[in-house]
């Protein structure tokens, strides 16, 4: 599972009926960057994210998000650390230092609950949300909601020049 695309086809069904409808164009939706080497917990966050009509794109290693974080506008990234090595850490997180400065993108990172300078770390680097232990669905819901409604507001506000 090198680079997966895990997003949904633009048609879902009707709840009250079999009649497909057409979701917005996939001009409209964002596009959420999950890291994760665990294909359970990355499988977790898709469906959450898909839920808040985020287009995923599933990578395992940095190396993966990397290509992929050239290749696509990303509005939203999920970096999971909590299921990496310690020999793979490391790399992931210069990943996560070099996303860090990209204008317009929310980083999350889920770090381990045992590690007491993971925050301090993101904090340093200004990640718009630190979850040290995060496994609940719900709660992955909530965050890529929230996310959903500041990248909607971002895009919303006008672009002022330089000059005033």
């Amino acid at each position: 599972m090198s680079e997966s695309n895990w997003s949904m086809p633009a048609i879902a069904a009707s709840p009250r009926s079999a009649v497909p409808l057409v979701r917005r164009s996939a001009v409209a939706l964002h596009t959420c960057l999950i890291v994760s080497s665990s294909p359970h917990r990355a499988q977790r966050w898709v469906r959450a994210a898909q839920e808040e009509d985020w287009e995923t794109v599933v990578c395992t290693t940095a190396d993966d998000a990397n290509r992929q974080s050239i290749r696509n506008r990303i509005d939203l990234a999920l970096i999971d650390l909590q299921s990496v090595g310690a020999d793979k850490e490391c790399v992931l997180k210069e990943f996560v230092e070099r996303l860090s400065g990209r204008q317009g993108l929310l980083l999350a990172v889920c770090g381990k609950p045992e590690d007491p300078t993971g925050e301090l770390w993101s904090r340093q680097l200004g990640v718009w949300m630190y979850l040290p232990g995060v496994d609940r669905e719900s709660d992955m819901a909530l965050l890529c909601g929230e996310a959903r409604r500041i990248v909607n507001k971002l895009g919303n506000q006008p672009v002022r020049s330089p000059d005033g």
